[in-house]
């Protein structure tokens, strides 16, 4: 999906009858769902703690003074965040305090 055109069609397209959902449960330590086949992703956060998810080998929170870069993306409280996926990949995430759930909702082209 590296079309930027379909991309965007995916993001902005409803769920319908061939998106599919899984879960990752959340902790503050690491947690990952492997293999996820390409395409485009919601990542819908249950909890009401901060969370952050990345496609590196773990997840990483980033420091309170600013003075570091981390990869990841943050998702906040009760909130949604869109994500690209490359074959094959694996992400990874984990909550600040708490735990909560991950719903992993790919968005499959029509």
């Amino acid at each position: 999906m590296s079309n930027p055109t379909d991309v965007a069609r995916a993001a902005s397209q409803p769920c319908d009858a061939s998106t599919t959902t899984r879960t990752l449960d959340l902790t503050t330590a690491d947690a990952s769902l492997t293999g996820l086949a390409a395409g485009v992703y919601e990542l819908m956060h249950s909890g009401t703690g901060f969370a952050v998810a990345a496609f590196a080998a773990t997840t990483s929170m980033p420091p309170a003074s600013g003075a570091a870069e981390v990869a990841c993306v943050p998702v906040p409280p009760g909130g949604v965040v869109t994500l690209v996926v490359a074959a094959g990949a694996t992400l990874h995430a984990r909550i600040l305090a708490g735990t909560a759930a991950l719903y992993v909702v790919r968005k499959v082209l029509a």
